[in-house]
């Protein structure tokens, strides 16, 4: 038998296997797999004469004096190969558990000092999967940790590798680093070292350049954008740092607007924010103030910056610390001690409201209203009714109406030749017709005073006379019973051969707004009145000249609606129309018209 293991032993050491079939000599061998020594030939073999014995030369000879004398009890057998006790997984030979490192069908294994299998784990930098196998020769996961080992087993430790043309980094424990950044380089999810480019942990912007180093604390140009790493190798974003402002993305601002904190900055081309500094920006006007922030919703100076920023110009703003009204103009300053339309500024450009305005610069007084608009017409005013022009300059009090009473007379006439003054109305073939109404009027007071009627009138000589409120100002203060406005008509054209009389009395356009007269200028019995008067002389005066029918008309004229009293309005006939001027001249076709008024206003009276 001795000579049986010895030459065993020899054709073992031909072999480059060990001659020692002892444990104790393979727990301190460092292991490598049984498909490693099958790939690399001889070489290998003599590395794995290292590696513990294989199952099938671990037998020995008993000594027959070491065995159990006859009369002792057997010993009690326990099978060979795996167990599992205690939730713990064994290998038994010879009824002993095994321990240390066991190859078993070609696979590695490292039992403790009390035979249990490692699993799940790393020990004396060997990798053991779940089942316990030690890894050899790649990648191994735990948990969630990634390791790697070489051919014989051992995992990569506080070094770098370049596994698949890509470098990893393992710490001292053999785990792979990953999402970090270590010494300066930048590792991803996968764990591979990043190189010239862009990388995001968590939400941290990276820039690797070609030899896998990371920028930090340096300005780099990366696709024609300045951007900014800090001592971590961070991107700076969304900031302003060192006097520079970055976008959300990260580039340097250059010549554009970004936000920060809600607050806006505008970055000129060197990349440095606007400070305390006016800047146009397209086609408007910002200032900055000296924290870089822009200004919005505030004064500066006599400007006004809007919530957009932009500097207001040919525009109303109102502001709620003033609570005012300010009108910017064209070059964005206030206006001030001037009216923009209908609306007057005051010094400081606060727009005057419920207040009286005195105009150096018209000469002229105004009032404006609770909106700041003035007013025009009769408008009350501390309980006392004003007139104002159209214009808005303030004429006077108003007088308090008389008005009239339906069917009750005083027998007084109020006449009214049309223009006079600067105004001289129509003016056709050599002939004005102020001069014209001035004639009838004359004939026509003499006439009806001769019949014992009081005659009042507008004007009784060539002066200017406003027609809007001032004719019916003067007539609203009598108690006379009527209006009578004396014109003569003109087509605007003397070839049209337009000729006759027409008679106008009032209806009311919402168009034109009573100004002096708002109670009366639609009163039923005024209508009713006027309209009857109006028919009555109207009727009276085709009558009497044979003149054409040019129609009994209405219209809201200004003296027919600023008028108190039934009021008509004569056109007694066209200047423009050659043969007809010529006849409204005559004398004889004169008194015509006068006895056609006459009549009219008799029938009138008499309730026809």
């Amino acid at each position: 038998m001795k000579k049986t293991l010895m030459a065993s032993a020899i054709t073992l050491s031909i072999l480059g296997f060990t001659t020692s079939p002892s444990y104790a000599e393979e727990n301190k061998v460092k292991p490598a797999t049984a498909e490693t020594t099958a790939n690399q030939g001889n070489k290998d073999k003599v590395e794995d004469s290292r590696l513990p014995k294989k199952e099938e030369i671990t037998a020995t000879e008993v000594s027959p004096s070491s065995a159990p004398k006859e009369e002792s009890p057997a010993p009690k057998i326990k099978n060979d190969g795996w167990s599992e006790e205690e939730n713990q997984w064994r290998f038994y030979e010879n009824n002993k558990p095994v321990v240390n490192w066991k190859q078993i069908q070609g696979k590695w294994y490292f039992f403790d000092q009390n035979g249990n299998r490692l699993s799940n784990t790393t020990f004396d930098g060997y990798v053991f999967d779940k089942d316990g196998v030690m890894a050899s020769g790649g990648w191994s996961k735990l948990e969630d940790n990634w390791y790697y080992t070489n051919s014989s087993g051992k995992i990569s430790q506080q070094k770098w590798e370049k596994i698949g043309g890509v470098w990893y980094y393992f710490d001292k424990d053999g785990i792979m680093l990953s999402n970090t950044v270590w010494d300066g380089y930048l590792f991803s999810k996968s764990g591979a070292m990043v190189s010239q480019g862009w990388s995001k942990l968590e939400d941290k912007w990276f820039y690797a350049n070609a030899s896998g180093k990371i920028s930090q604390d340096k300005w780099e140009k990366v696709g024609g954008s300045w951007y900014y790493f800090d001592k971590d190798g961070t991107m700076l974003s969304n900031r302003l740092f060192n006097g520079y402002l970055f976008s959300s993305s990260g580039a340097m601002v250059e010549r554009s607007w970004v936000k920060l904190d809600e607050k806006w900055y505008f970055a000129q081309a060197s990349g440095r924010p606007s400070r305390d500094k006016w800047e146009k920006v397209g086609s408007s006007w910002y200032y900055f103030n000296k924290d870089a922030t822009m200004a919005s919703n505030q004064w500066q100076g006599s400007y006004y910056l809007k919530d957009s920023g932009a500097m207001a110009s040919k525009e109303w703003i109102f502001d709620k610390n003033y609570n005012s009204w300010f009108y910017l103009k064209s070059d964005g300053t206030y206006a001030a001690r001037e009216w923009i339309g209908s609306y007057y500024l005051k010094s400081g450009g606060y727009m005057a409201k419920s207040e009286w305005i005195d105009d150096s610069y018209y000469k002229a007084r105004y009032y404006v209203d609770e909106n700041g608009v003035y007013v025009t017409g009769t408008y009350k005013i501390d309980g006392k009714n004003q007139q104002f022009q159209s214009d808005g300059k303030w004429l006077g009090e108003v007088p308090i109406s008389r008005g009239f009473e339906k069917g009750k007379y005083t027998k007084t006439v109020f006449l009214d030749p049309g223009h006079g003054g600067k105004d001289p109305g129509a003016v056709y073939y050599n002939t004005q017709e102020k001069d014209l109404t001035m004639q009838i009027y004359q004939k026509l007071r003499k006439e009806l005073q001769g019949l014992g009627y009081t005659v009042l009138s507008s004007r009784d000589s060539d002066v200017y006379v406003d027609f809007v409120t001032e004719r019916s100002k003067m007539v609203n203060k009598t108690d006379s019973d009527m209006f009578i406005s004396i014109h003569f008509n003109a087509s605007g054209n003397p070839a049209s051969g337009r000729s006759g009389i027409q008679t106008y009395s009032y209806e009311e356009d919402s168009g034109y707004r009573a100004k002096i007269n708002p109670y009366w200028h639609n009163h039923p019995d005024r209508i009713s009145e006027s309209n009857r008067l109006a028919a009555n002389i109207h009727s009276s005066l085709l009558a009497e000249t044979g003149a054409k029918n040019a129609g009994l008309l209405q219209r809201s004229f200004a003296v027919l609606r600023e008028t108190d009293k039934p009021a008509v309005l004569l056109e007694l006939g066209y200047m423009d129309n050659f043969d007809e001027n010529q006849q409204i001249r005559n004398e004889a076709y004169q008194d015509k018209l006068v006895a056609g008024i006459v009549k009219g206003i008799q029938k009138y009276y008499a309730g026809q």
